[in-house]
């Protein structure tokens, strides 16, 4: 009985256990119905939520839904507001933030080519814009050349007669002398046989006086030959007379100098015996020397007759010298296509020495048509002979004795054009790509800023300004700083830009630009390009690379190493089986790599080769453009508006860390990604393995 009671009161406490687990577990499920009840109600009056928390595709349709038929809701990055794409999902392709819709009345009315911006937009792009003028503007046409010797204050002593030099006064070329001085002492038997004849003429002529005026005048005939003779022989009045009236004679004889200058040659030693026409000396008067500048075909519209040109010498840092143009070459200098341009310098110090390298800058106002020709001789008399020599009035030519012209009716008079002052807008207003320039102009009267691209026919290029000859008026407001971010605006939205002329979708955040990014980007058809010639292609792009790498680093000297390689692998890039276009444009764009100023070799300094590399930037671009490559990796190409005094620059590099070989450390990650070239297919040979037999 009492194990009876004591079970039962086991089995009354295991049920106690059992009921609370129950209960508590009900407790448990009731807790969370009336939980998800409250949160269910809550959540009720915020549609929001339940939007953000909606799949993507729900996303897009219900956008779609809220667009007006016909318009499509665009997207934009707070921090880039130009950004404009109709991916919801997208990222902005500058900083990689999510986008926010775009109100859809923001570019409600625009044309094809307009974009409108919000004020806080038009400052973040630092757009900065003018108004088109009419003037003429001061072009600088920047050339270098050389002092020279003037030609016309050259003079060489040569032996009129068999002679030997006995004695040199002139120890060494260098020495200056003055016009009349002494040089050498010679000694001549024919020059004693010459003063033997005219001292026989000299007493037939005493003697006659006395006979017949017909012996008289044939004894003063021979005398005057005998005169002549020695005249002919380079000796001056003074030394005739003494060999006339000496009582002996003169066994030797004194040259001397017959200008004022510096002895340039030495020619002949003591005791050397000389024959007839051999030079002994020569002389050249430094007191005006020429400047030889060499001028390219482009240049030539440039430059005038008259135009006063202001020249610096690295001999005299911080010192500018000036000459005016007295002659410009007809013909050109075939091997370097140039052609010379003179100066006629007065240098009357002798500062300036030939030889001596020179950089000199050309200004003059600038029309459609070049420079306008010089107004400043206007009255002055020119030698028709010898342009150099020009006075205020009427008189001869001290070179060549000609009497001298009006300028009005000299060979270098130009008629003045009389053309009306041309539109002009400064150089950092157009975008231009190949033969196409694109001008930003805001237009008038808009609410809020909104901007026009249209395309425009530049003219000459005149310092920091373009003559326009179509496309804009006077008056106009056009976009100076900041038009490329405008035109990738245009590009990201997908409207005719710049890079884009034909317009379409807006791009991903990977491709900016012009080039297509499909394999390797080329427009040529790879496979009609012979194998040889795409490896020769890989290897120029290999060499460009090592030059832009090395500007990256500011190493000049690194740069100067590699350029030799880019030029040989320039030479050996083989056209052979290249018919058609292709052969054309390969070229075209050799022709650009191979003519100055693009010589990498003889940069003078890393700025200057920063300049010749832009060069071969441009004409890399294009080929990778135009055939592609095949090097294994993925070039791409990079834009620096900042380069060269934020008239932009274009590079290809490899590798997505943006190195600015414009700029190097300075600004090492200044710039924007523009597009990606693909490579057709791996190269032949990784990491510098052999093929296997």
């Amino acid at each position: 009985m009492k194990r009876l009671l004591m079970r039962l009161v086991e089995g009354i406490k295991w049920l106690a256990r059992s009921l609370a687990a129950v209960i508590a577990l009900i407790l448990i499920v009731a807790a969370l119905v009336v939980g998800y009840d409250v949160g269910r109600r809550a959540a009720s009056p915020a549609p929001q939520a339940a939007v953000a928390s909606a799949p993507a595709h729900e996303h897009e349709a219900e956008a779609d839904a809220q667009s007006p038929p016909g318009r499509v809701q665009m997207y934009t990055c707070s921090m880039h507001p130009t950004v404009r794409l109709p991916d919801p999902n997208a990222k902005c392709p500058i900083c990689h933030m999510d986008l926010i819709p775009v109100p859809m009345d923001e570019d409600e009315g625009l044309g094809p080519r307009q974009i409108r911006m919000s004020e806080e937009a038009l400052r973040l792009a630092e757009v900065q814009t003018a108004a088109v003028a009419r003037y003429f503007p001061i072009g600088e046409t920047r050339l270098v050349g050389k002092v020279a010797y003037d030609e016309t204050r050259l003079a060489t002593i040569a032996a009129y007669f068999p002679a030997r030099i006995e004695r040199l006064y002139i120890g060494y070329a260098g020495v200056a002398v003055q016009k009349g001085e002494h040089l050498a002492e010679i000694y001549s038997p024919d020059l004693i046989a010459a003063q033997a004849e005219l001292r026989r003429a000299r007493a037939a002529v005493d003697a006659s006086r006395a006979t017949t005026d017909a012996i008289r005048r044939s004894a003063e005939t021979t005398l005057d030959a005998a005169r002549g003779r020695l005249r002919l022989w380079g000796l001056n009045a003074e030394q005739i007379a003494q060999f006339e009236t000496s009582e002996r004679l003169i066994e030797r004889l004194t040259l001397h100098a017959p200008i004022s200058g510096i002895v340039t040659g030495r020619l002949v030693v003591e005791g050397r015996y000389v024959e007839t026409g051999e030079e002994l000396f020569e002389l050249a008067d430094l007191s005006r020397v020429w400047v030889m500048l060499d001028a390219y075909e482009s240049q030539l519209p440039f430059i005038h007759y008259g135009q006063d040109v202001e020249f610096t010498s690295d001999a005299f840092p911080g010192e500018s010298f000036h000459g005016r143009i007295s002659f410009i070459e007809p013909m050109l200098t075939m091997m370097s296509r140039t052609v010379r341009v003179r100066l006629a310098v007065e240098n009357a110090d002798f500062r300036l020495k030939p030889g001596m390298y020179v950089r000199a800058v050309v200004r003059g106002r600038v029309g459609t048509q070049g420079v306008l020709p010089v107004t400043d001789l206007a009255g002055k008399w020119i030698s028709p002979m010898h342009p150099e020599i020009v006075k205020d009035g009427p008189g001869t030519c001290d070179v060549c004795g000609m009497d001298l012209v009006p300028f009005e009716q000299s060979p270098w008079y130009v008629e003045p054009r009389g053309e009306r002052a041309p539109l002009v807008i400064p150089d950092t207003a157009p975008l231009i790509t190949g033969t196409r320039a694109v001008v930003y102009v805001r237009v008038p009267d808009a609410e809020r800023p909104t901007f026009e691209g249209r395309d425009v026919v530049l003219g000459p290029r005149a310092g920091r300004y373009y003559i326009v000859r179509d496309g804009l008026r006077e008056g106009e407001e056009i976009v100076v700083h900041g038009a490329f971010r405008i035109d990738s605006s245009l590009q990201i939205a997908g409207k005719p830009s710049m890079m884009n002329p034909n317009g379409g979708s807006g791009a991903g955040a990977h491709q900016h630009g012009a080039a297509p990014a499909g394999a390797g980007g080329a427009s040529i058809e790879s496979a009609a390009l012979p194998e040889h010639f795409r490896r020769g292609l890989d290897r120029l792009l290999l060499a460009y690379i090592e030059l832009q790498e090395a500007l990256g680093g500011d190493d000049f000297a690194a740069f100067l190493d590699a350029a030799p390689r880019a030029h040989d692998a320039l030479a050996s890039v083989d056209e052979t089986g290249l018919i058609g276009e292709p052969l054309g444009q390969w070229r075209r764009i050799r022709r650009t790599l191979g003519e100055a100023p693009a010589d990498l070799r003889d940069a003078p300094d890393i700025g200057a080769a920063r300049a010749r590399f832009e060069h071969w930037s441009d004409a890399l671009i294009d080929a990778v453009g135009l055939f592609g490559h095949s090097s294994g990796e993925v070039i791409l190409r990079m834009h620096c508006p900042m380069a060269f005094d934020d008239k932009g620059a274009d590079w290809l590099q490899h590798g997505e860390d943006l190195v600015n070989p414009y700029f190097g450390a300075e600004m090492l990650r200044c710039g924007e990604f523009v597009a990606e070239y693909l490579s057709d297919s791996p190269p032949a040979h990784e990491h510098g393995s052999e093929p296997q037999p």
